[in-house]
């Protein structure tokens, strides 16, 4: 019998879209391997890794009087360490990604009872309408051929009137070979403003890891959102 193997991910291009099964085993690939593991370095030469908890605090993303937080796409968990540290003792906090490779090394770095991890895909979350009061969705979006089809799912989680960061790559040099490294997409304020508002989240303020950054335009696209 002539064994049989799974076909080789096809490898998603800017404005190439994929199909959701060629989506799901590019990313499983993708990150699962080399890639998934040089995020921890990448973090740290972006200085993102460094930086990551000025998004977060009573003057930036405030998540204190929130109980169910999710971190969506949450990668090596950088983001999910932020809201624990940051989130009320009771909070509960949920933390999914596609990539069982990465949610490995997540549950390495965030060990703590108040946090649950699960494998579950943007496009199409396992969670109940309104389940969670606060999200955070970083560098993920950049995936998927329309952004709509990860936001929408975000705003039906997420309570009305409540708040979401959202990280994307942004359209700029910088940005630009970042979408060469993780062969992904790249996104104009513009365009993602107008992303947001079709999936029901309002743009409330634009944030920035320094003032450096902010001067010279770097670090992405980096907003706290609000559901209608």
């Amino acid at each position: 019998m002539k064994a049989t193997t799974s076909p080789r991910p096809k490898v998603p291009r800017a404005g190439k879209p994929l199909s959701f099964s060629d989506y799901r085993r590019w990313v499983r690939s993708h990150y699962d391997g080399l890639p998934g593991a040089l995020t921890a370095v990448t973090g740290v030469i972006n200085g993102h890794e460094l930086l990551a908890g000025r998004l977060f605090g009573p003057k930036a993303f405030d998540v204190r009087g929130c109980k169910r937080l999710l971190d969506a796409a949450c990668g090596n968990g950088r983001y999910t360490r932020c809201l624990l540290h940051r989130a009320d003792a009771d909070a509960a906090i949920t933390a999914f990604d596609l990539s069982p490779g990465m949610l490995k090394r997540a549950r390495k770095r965030v060990a703590s009872p108040r946090v649950t991890f699960a494998a579950a895909d943007l496009t199409r979350l396992p969670y109940a309408d309104a389940a969670f009061d606060a999200v955070v969705c970083g560098w993920v979006l950049e995936h998927l051929s329309d952004p709509r089809d990860g936001l929408r799912e975000l705003a039906r989680v997420l309570q009305p009137k409540r708040k979401m960061q959202l990280l994307a790559t942004e359209q700029t040099s910088l940005g630009w070979v970042c979408a060469k490294l993780w062969n992904c997409r790249m996104y104009g304020r513009a365009e993602m403003r107008r992303a947001c508002e079709d999936s029901g989240l309002v743009w409330h303020r634009e944030l920035w890891f320094t003032p450096a950054h902010q001067l010279f335009k770097m670090g992405g696209v980096v907003v706290e959102l609000r559901r209608e």
